[in-house]
């Protein structure tokens, strides 16, 4: 069955929101979410026009099961639009997952947790220590200073990442995450260096993991400290919720040992999922790797907005076509895994018969929809009651995983220059 109307109230020769083009030609207040669009699919061979232009660009439409791409034609005052899109293929198992063995190595032992008990214990001193001028020789370990600082992709040095780009920052070499140290020893006041270096796994922004960078700082007034004896009477006096220099340290090293053992779990469901998806033998449909890779890539912005990472105008900078096809490229065998995987949990769920607990749904979803008002952001409550849905279910997924696979941990041992990352310190 086609579907022809007549198109008065359509500006000809020109894109059309999508929604406005509901409006004219079915009636409607307009699309409640895209789902709704994919279900009109099933009732009509021709559906309603995404953009009234001719000739017209696919217009890519997300929805959680499907990558939509809408084209119309203009015939006289009618339009006539197509919808195409690509489902998701049946899962055909190369091996089978259940024969599936995870083997990982711990990230560390009780070595390296007393170490980094002593990062902390360290940082503490300096605190309440003292700082004082250094004139007469060059950036050491455990000295400090304050920097002017530029962090770029080498892609593009012109556009540093949000929050990197820095004037009379502080620095200290004992809270260094990105190697800076190294590249800074026997810098003098005035003195300026660059270098190139690659964003490490752990660093807080994932969305930068692996990228190759260039760090231009410039180093101003440099400091050294003089420091307070770790005893009883600095943690009385400082930390009076211990009453023994011995209960810190030894709090610091659980709470250590707990991180480690966190980092470990997720680790280990990095395997899995490595693991399990590469028993899936379907060949992944193009447009949904690029669209888990838009998905992925507006979530990661997002995200450093949301943490305060970055502000909002430094996240439009990265919101272009060049950008996120740039991200696509880098992480196409990542997004593959991944759709991979989801392939897979849907058809373990179903074989294995795994249900989802829905209980607070209901509430989750009003918070959500209250959160967003007063954020005065957009809200789909459909779509976001179908994300939590599919989250639940590849968690119930990933814990039946976890259970019934086998797992090996390889004992800790060793390696050159890797730095375990600390607590933070409000953990104490």
């Amino acid at each position: 069955m086609e579907c022809r109307r007549c198109t008065a109230g359509l500006p000809a020769g020109r894109p059309t929101h999508l929604e406005h083009v509901m409006c004219v030609i079915s009636g409607k207040d307009g699309l409640k979410s895209e789902c709704w669009l994919l279900s009109m699919v099933c009732k009509l061979t021709h559906c309603v026009a995404a953009v009234w232009s001719c000739p017209v660009t696919p217009v890519k439409l997300h929805c959680c099961r499907c990558c939509c791409r809408c084209r119309c034609c203009c015939r006289c005052c009618c339009c006539c639009c197509q919808v195409v899109y690509t489902r998701l293929p049946d899962v055909e198992w190369a091996t089978p997952y259940q024969d599936v063995t995870i083997t990982v190595p711990d990230t560390g032992n009780l070595q390296t947790d007393t170490e980094a008990a002593d990062g902390l214990i360290r940082q503490y001193l300096k605190q309440e220590g003292q700082k004082r001028v250094v004139a007469d020789r060059g950036f050491a370990q455990g000295d400090a200073a304050i920097i002017d600082m530029v962090i770029a992709p080498k892609s593009n040095p012109a556009a540093p990442y949000p929050g990197l780009e820095k004037e009379k920052f502080f620095f200290d070499a004992d809270g260094d995450m990105l190697g800076m140290t190294q590249h800074m020893l026997g810098m003098s006041p005035g003195e300026e260096r660059s270098w190139e270096f690659v964003f490490p796994d752990d660093w807080h922004v994932d969305l930068w993991h692996g990228q190759t960078a260039v760090a231009k700082v410039k180093l101003g007034e440099l400091f050294s400290y003089i420091l307070p004896e770790f005893n009883d009477e600095f943690v009385s006096r400082h930390y009076p919720q211990f009453e023994l220099a011995a209960d810190l340290r030894q709090n610091l090293i659980s709470t250590t040992s707990l991180a480690r053992m966190k980092d470990l779990a997720a680790q280990i469901q990095d395997a899995i999922v490595t693991q399990v998806s590469a028993c899936v033998g379907s060949a992944i449909p193009a447009p949904l790797i690029e669209a888990q890779g838009e998905k992925e890539y507006q979530a990661k912005l997002l995200d450093l907005v949301q943490r305060g990472v970055a502000r909002p105008e430094d996240v439009e900078k990265q919101l272009t076509p060049e950008a996120l096809q740039a991200f696509i490229a880098s992480e196409r065998l990542g997004l593959e895994e991944r759709c991979r995987y989801i392939l897979a949990s849907e058809a373990i769920a179903e074989e294995q018969g795994i249900q989802v607990d829905i209980e607070g749904l209901d509430t989750e979803v009003e918070r959500a929809k209250q959160q967003c008002k007063k954020d005065n952001v957009g809200f789909d409550e459909d779509v976001y009651r179908q994300e939590i849905i599919e989250k639940l279910k590849y968690a119930a997924v990933m814990q039946w995983l976890r259970q019934n696979l086998k797992v090996d941990v390889l004992p800790w041992g060793g390696e050159a220059g890797q730095v375990q990352q600390q607590p933070e310190m409000a953990a104490v």
